[in-house]
């Protein structure tokens, strides 16, 4: 958990810098005022120097003089960016990126915008409602965004965490056939959960199986299991679940859980015996 926590903060991290470097170019190739012009200097240095909240207490002021409508863009593309990736205000940073598109039709910004609205709903703060619409809008772009795949992915994905499932199960179907989808591996572990969800057990476990072949990942592949245990446990295979549950004791990253479903297991084994 330690490991994934930093892998975040880093990616966090770097995305910052990606978006300030941005930031930087957008505004420099912007036409403003010398007062305007000197404000964004302003709060430039206090992203610099790590002073967000004060950054975006400038970028406030710099709107109190009613810039024009590009750089206004500019800044709340910024202040989307401040809120979300720097102070950790995931709402506030999507309030701010969705304004843009009340102001611009422009295709680069509306999947700009996009792009980070979902990253966030998605991966931040689970909002699944908002990241299934995200990406159902940005799969329909054409010609076809480089990130289609995993928009795609993403898009199913939502609707099986909001238990969609009947548009799962149709949806998951050009991941699985189109072996050259960068998602076609994870397809079979979204039909794992899908039939698992619908106590198809033995479905579910089949799925799952296949999953557990191609991927690569140590940690997916422990996830995978652990959902496979559970599909055995249901269907009163105690001692297959039992061998599941205890080949990923020291991987799985909840030890109290695995040990409790190790414990039940085992106390259900031997009062069949009795």
């Amino acid at each position: 958990m330690k490991a994934l926590k930093k892998q975040v903060q880093m990616k966090i991290k770097n995305n910052f810098k990606a978006s300030l470097l941005l930031a930087l170019f957008l505004f420099t190739s912007c036409d403003f005022t010398p007062r305007i012009h000197q404000q964004i200097l302003v709060a430039q240095k206090y992203i610099t120097d790590q002073e967000y909240s004060r950054a975006v207490k400038q970028y406030h002021e710099i709107l109190e003089e009613v810039p024009s409508k590009d750089i206004k863009i500019k800044i709340y593309y910024q202040l989307g960016e401040l809120y979300a990736i720097s102070l950790g205000q995931y709402r506030k940073g999507i309030h701010y990126y969705e304004k843009i598109r009340e102001l611009t039709n422009n295709p680069i910004w509306l999947v700009k915008t996009q792009e980070r609205v979902g990253e966030i709903a998605f991966t931040y703060i689970k909002d699944y409602k908002k990241s299934e619409s995200i990406y159902e809008e940005l799969i329909s772009f054409r010609p076809k965004l480089n990130n289609f795949d995993l928009y795609e992915y993403r898009y199913v994905f939502s609707q099986l965490s909001r238990n969609k499932f009947k548009e799962v199960e149709k949806n998951l179907i050009p991941l699985q056939n189109n072996v050259n989808h960068k998602f076609h591996t994870d397809a079979f572990y979204l039909y794992g959960r899908l039939y698992f969800h619908n106590q198809e057990w033995q479905k579910s476990v089949s799925y799952l199986r296949e999953y557990i072949k191609r991927e690569k990942r140590r940690d997916k592949i422990v996830k995978a299991k652990f959902l496979m245990g559970n599909a055995y446990e249901t269907m009163e295979k105690l001692k297959t679940a039992y061998n599941i549950y205890y080949s990923i004791i020291s991987e799985y990253p909840n030890t109290k859980v695995i040990q409790a479903r190790l414990k039940s297991v085992y106390e259900r084994r031997i009062s069949r015996r009795r």
